[in-house]
């Protein structure tokens, strides 16, 4: 069987005190070599929705950071350094703030799988 690809999805709205081309210069700066550094890390990339075309979403920008595989969530997720760096994003720019009882609404993370792709 051959192994499908994995990501994690990590949506979020920034904190109404960011600017966000100085948060965008962050990204390209700081946030996408750290993530892109981390092992078990294949790509990671940020976008900003820029319209809602059909529906409402409940975040402004998601990440998707493609992993080595479904076991490697973890390992990624798990990484001390990344946890420190998620909880410094938290302090800087989510909207509540660093506090514990946040959790889960600064940012979401979804584990996916891959199901059907042309390549």
């Amino acid at each position: 069987m051959t192994t499908r690809r994995a990501m994690l999805l990590l949506t979020y709205t920034l904190g109404e005190h960011v600017k966000h081309e100085e948060y965008e210069q962050w990204l390209r700066e700081v946030d996408n070599p750290f993530f892109n550094s981390v092992p078990g890390v294949k790509r990671y990339a940020n976008w900003k929705v820029l319209d809602e075309k059909l529906g409402t979403v409940q975040f402004t920008h998601y990440d998707l950071l493609e992993i080595d595989d479904l076991e490697a969530w973890e390992k990624v997720w798990g990484n001390e350094a990344l946890q420190k760096f998620a909880q410094g994003w938290t302090q800087r720019w989510s909207v509540h703030g660093p506090d514990e009882k946040y959790a889960g609404l600064n940012y979401q993370v979804m584990l996916c799988e891959e199901i059907a792709a042309p390549d």
